[in-house]
């Protein structure tokens, strides 16, 4: 499963390193996350390929260290808890998918993505509010994931994205490392 999924986005990022467009990134995470079946590790969005190739350096390096926290306290790669595309535990095959480039705010070009991974178990999701909103900037020369909302987007409040999720991990490793396991100063 790993390497399937290893393969598609090697596949992928071909594409997406000449991204002209600013969906592009979006495109290829969602094709992974398509390809992707039953309870996947959230990791896999994350593989060295694409943090390198459809993410932002600042998206890349707050995750790096998010993810070098988790395996320094040996937190077996739980770190957020879910996964951080799909957002759900036992997903459905994924159907209805739909990915609308907003107008651009200056640098800033917002994607909405739509997608349904729930109605195989009875539950209908509301196709009319997206289930993830991207921040698309251009760096270097193509169009990269700069953050991302799955919830709780409140008009691009920082403190809900998944980035300052990651952010937060990497202050709260810090803390306890610093403090030690047994809450000693």
């Amino acid at each position: 499963m790993i390497f399937r999924v290893l393969l598609l986005a090697t596949s992928l990022v071909a594409g997406a390193a000449q991204a002209g467009e600013p969906q592009d990134p979006v495109v290829a995470l969602m094709k992974v996350a398509d390809g992707i079946e039953g309870n996947s590790a959230a990791s896999d969005y994350f593989d060295e390929i694409l943090l390198t190739s459809i993410y932002s350096r600042s998206f890349a390096q707050i995750y790096r260290m998010a993810a070098l926290g988790d395996e320094l306290l040996d937190m077996q790669g739980f770190m957020t808890g879910q996964d951080e595309v799909v957002v759900s535990q036992d997903p459905c095959e994924m159907k209805d998918l739909r990915i609308v480039t907003g107008k651009p705010t200056g640098d800033l070009v917002p994607v909405d993505v739509y997608f349904d991974v729930s109605s195989c178990w009875g539950q209908k999701p509301d196709m009319k509010e997206p289930a993830l909103r991207f921040h698309v900037i251009q760096e270097d020369g193509r169009y990269v994931i700069d953050n991302f909302w799955n919830a709780d987007y409140q008009d691009g409040r920082l403190e809900t994205s998944v980035k300052a999720r990651y952010a937060d991990l990497v202050r709260s490793d810090i803390d306890h490392m610093l403090k030690g396991f047994k809450g000693q100063d």
